[in-house]
């Protein structure tokens, strides 16, 4: 939770203001048009594992390259992907960019933006590539920017999903798993430690599977990336902002904020919203979590990534910090304008992926932050009206978290425990009144 909310502290609100408007989501045709470029080249993708593949492995292709196509195509339908010129258009030239300076790369390449605040970029089939708009918060600079767009890259060119999915239909066709749950199932002790064993045993192989591709990508994607105008170390750069992302501080809203922006003319503030279940009584040790979640990352050890950056281009690195001179050659306006409309639109974007219960826990840490304004309104209007059909239809728990004691700071408990105590008008009452005052 800590990535999705905190891309708003790190570079201050100078842009926002009364008269903010969200991004422009009347993109219906160039939707329509992507849906029908996805469809062309899965159709074509469908015939080459035709004629590649057979039997079993065929199948368990088609599945995984239908579902992830299906996935996709779900995306965009939802509005998931920004279509904003300003972002296109600069996206677009960052690879028009790389391309020129490695032309042996495929001009097949795309990249699309979209609304996920999670500092995060994804390499799909078929030359596809997705850059969250989180990227623009998290990242320093325009640089750091192409540096993970050439990493993204180079896991198109060294087919990395491609051999992934091969990897697991070649798993399941083998019935690794079948033959291991039958030689569990004839143990009459210990059934669920050997099922967990190997569970733990296959996250941490496709685990080091990743971690693999992941330094390939970085070796290639900084080929690619020196090529370039941008200053070499802005690649390790980039690293080094992935490696700082889980020591980033805590988000606390105070009780004093929910008083505040809770106690409306047309229904007082009850304490009891606040009231907090106790949980010292509860004894999780047993449910202690069993694997090492830094073990499970597809980006675990940055700083080993970065040191084999450096030990490999060792010359490259000294030869320019000697030329300082060389280190700024570019004009990084364009992304920090990026950067303030995805400050603005963090909030905007949790409530178009449905995440109404980050998108106005975030609303409240702006608001304790930065005050009142009509766009902040806005938001919470919309969220507490989505909260109340949620309510009203008893799916509640689609939208806002359940309370889990060890996984999440005092702060969100209290946040959760306040949505949750709140009964169907209480939602209706707060969504009318910040809608009326905008």
């Amino acid at each position: 939770m800590k990535l999705i909310l905190w891309g708003a502290i790190m570079v201050s609100l100078t842009t926002l203001a009364q008269s903010y408007k969200v991004i422009d989501t009347t993109d219906y045709d160039k939707r329509l048009a992507l849906i029908s470029s996805l469809k062309e080249k899965h159709t074509i993708t469908k015939k080459l594992l035709k004629k590649t593949y057979k039997g079993v492995i065929r199948k368990e292709l088609e599945n995984s390259y239908s579902q992830l196509y299906k996935s996709f195509e779900k995306d965009i339908r939802k509005k998931e992907l920004v279509f904003n010129p300003e972002f296109v258009d600069y996206v677009n030239s960052i690879l028009d960019e790389v391309i020129s300076k490695n032309p042996e790369l495929s001009n097949d390449l795309k990249i699309y933006v979209s609304k996920h605040n999670s500092a995060n970029a994804l390499s799909l089939l078929n030359g596809y590539i997705i850059m969250n708009m989180g990227l623009f918060k998290y990242l320093d600079n325009e640089a750091q920017f192409v540096a993970v767009v050439c990493h993204e890259i180079a896991h198109q060119q060294l087919e990395h999903m491609q051999k992934n999915i091969l990897y697991k239909a070649k798993q399941k066709k083998d019935g690794v798993f079948e033959k291991q749950a039958k030689e569990i199932r004839r143990n009459k002790y210990n059934q669920y430690d050997k099922a967990f064993n190997v569970l733990k045993k296959h996250l941490f192989t496709n685990s080091k599977r990743h971690r693999f591709h992941e330094k390939q990508a970085d070796s290639l994607g900084f080929e690619l990336y020196k090529n370039t105008k941008y200053p070499k170390q802005e690649f390790l750069g980039a690293l080094k902002v992935y490696a700082e992302l889980d020591s980033l501080p805590e988000i606390l809203v105070k009780q004093e904020t929910y008083k505040k922006y809770f106690d409306l003319p047309t229904a007082s503030f009850k304490n009891e919203w606040l009231k907090m279940e106790q949980f010292n009584h509860y004894n999780y040790d047993h449910y202690k979590e069993k694997i090492d979640k830094d073990s499970l990352r597809t980006h675990p050890e940055i700083i080993d990534r970065i040191d084999l950056l450096e030990q490999y281009n060792e010359a490259i690195i000294i030869s320019e910090k000697k030329n300082t001179e060389t280190t700024s050659n570019y004009d990084n306006s364009t992304f920090k304008k990026l950067q303030n409309i995805a400050i603005n639109e963090d909030i905007s974007n949790l409530y178009y992926l449905e995440l109404y219960g980050f998108s106005t826990y975030l609303t409240l840490y702006k608001l304790q932050k930065y005050g009142g304004n009509s766009y902040y309104f806005n938001v919470l209007s919309n969220n507490f009206k989505a909260l109340y059909k949620a309510k009203k239809s008893y799916k509640l728990n689609g939208y806002v978290d359940q309370i889990v004691p060890k996984e999440q700071d005092e702060s969100y408990q209290q946040f959760l425990s306040f949505i949750w105590n709140l009964n169907l008008s209480d939602f209706k009452a707060i969504s009318d009144y910040y809608r009326e005052i905008n």
